[in-house]
């Protein structure tokens, strides 16, 4: 299935009603709560140009929950569960890979500290040495590290087929979805005592109960005029590349610390290159090329830590622009300093598409009053001191603080 096969909405018809929740964006995020709310919930996503259009379409689609949140394992365990029981549903797959976290020369006792310290807690982790890193992946070369630590529950998607997959489940829950209208501004009531009752968009005035902005890193300039936020954006790069022969099925996925990249197997046996994000500060003006600095970086790399990249072929190479927060971690919530009945899901620093899961339960839970499991605090705004978008930018591609305090 395809965005482009969906049934057309009439905005006159769509904008006649009042929702339960409007939402703001349709990438995976915006979908992804649809999806969650829709079976008992009158829901409409709003969406300027096509559903999972701009870095849903771009990601990677890497699912690496358990590395990313060793210190919350019950939320990489809520989004690990998501994609293996969504798997198979319409076209969307799960592709379970290892990952394998590279480690440099003079790091492996304090990288066999930390593994230590995670399997004491109960995560599924090891260490290899070089030795076992090379009967692990055969095409990895290992005279540039002193072995890896490897992660199990690790895998990736389609991201665009992932996004209009729970698109097209939350139509079949009686979801709408309204593409190709821009979203101009929140409606919003009341004096000292503000509340959103809606949107204006360019094809009129919608009213909710309730509004979720899920718009990237355009959440933050959206609501400067109500709430403040700590996002900035930042740009990434992917490129995909073809190797004389191609990768096996059993390929690992990884990251290179300090090198600003990593990378995992295309299902045919390509290898896809991500990362070098830096602080982006004309967002609307940045390329969507991949840059000949990062090409030339990775034609570095290549040679170093992959057997028969010598000559490998060009594929294809983008990049896109994504929200970033100073803890690289996202921010779903229903803020207090922002006006009543406002949610939002923004800043996930490039881990959107994995984390959708966790996104579209904690917005439910916001709406409904349910309880959840996950630690809601762990992703609210007021764990920040200051909210500025004015902060110091952190590439999680970079990979050089993964052993400090160790």
């Amino acid at each position: 299935m395809t965005d482009d096969t969906a049934a057309a909405v009439d905005p006159a018809t769509a904008l006649e009603r009042t929702y339960d929740l409007a939402i703001v964006g349709g990438g995976v995020i915006g979908c992804a709560a649809a999806n969650a709310l829709a079976p008992d919930h009158d829901v409409l996503v709003v969406e300027k140009g096509q559903v999972a259009g701009e870095a849903t379409a771009l990601a990677a689609g890497e699912v690496t929950m358990t590395p990313s949140y060793s210190d919350s394992p019950e939320v990489a365990t809520h989004a690990n569960e998501f994609f293996h029981e969504f798997d198979g549903t319409r076209e969307f797959s799960y592709e379970p890979r290892p990952s394998l976290e590279l480690v440099r020369p003079g790091q492996a006792a304090v990288a066999r500290r930390r593994v230590d310290r995670l399997r004491g807690e109960g995560i599924d982790i090891e260490f290899l040495d070089a030795e076992a890193v090379a009967a692990a992946a055969a095409r990895l070369r290992t005279d540039d590290i002193a072995g890896a630590v490897k992660h199990d529950e690790t895998g990736f998607v389609d991201p665009y087929t992932f996004a209009v997959t729970l698109r097209a489940e939350a139509e079949a829950a009686g979801a709408t979805v309204l593409t190709g209208t821009a979203v101009e501004e929140l409606s919003v009531q009341g004096g000292t005592e503000k509340a959103v009752s809606g949107l204006v968009t360019e094809a009129g005035a919608v009213r909710a109960d309730r509004v979720l902005v899920a718009a990237g890193w355009r959440s933050e300039r959206f609501l400067r005029d109500y709430l403040e936020l700590p996002v900035q954006p930042y740009r990434t790069q992917c490129l995909v590349l073809d190797p004389a022969e191609p990768l096996s099925e059993s390929f690992p996925m990884g990251w290179i610390p300090g090198e600003h990249v990593y990378f995992r197997p295309e299902l045919n046996g390509d290898l896809l290159v991500g990362g070098w994000s830096f602080a982006e500060e004309t967002p609307e003006d940045a390329s969507g090329q991949a840059d000949e600095a990062f090409r030339q970086h990775v034609a570095g790399l290549l040679p170093r830590f992959f057997e028969g990249f010598d000559r490998a072929g060009y594929v294809d190479g983008w990049a896109g622009v994504d929200g970033a927060t100073p803890d690289t971690r996202p921010i779903i919530d229903a803020p207090a300093a922002g006006p009543a009945n406002l949610l939002v899901a923004t800043g996930f620093h490039g881990r959107g598409v994995m984390t959708a899961p966790v996104a579209a339960t904690l917005v439910r839970a916001l709406v409904t009053g349910e309880d959840t499991e996950l630690p809601a605090q762990l992703f609210a705004l007021d764990r920040f001191e200051s909210t500025s978008p004015d902060f110091e930018f952190t590439s999680i591609s970079a990979g050089d603080d993964e052993y400090e305090g160790e």
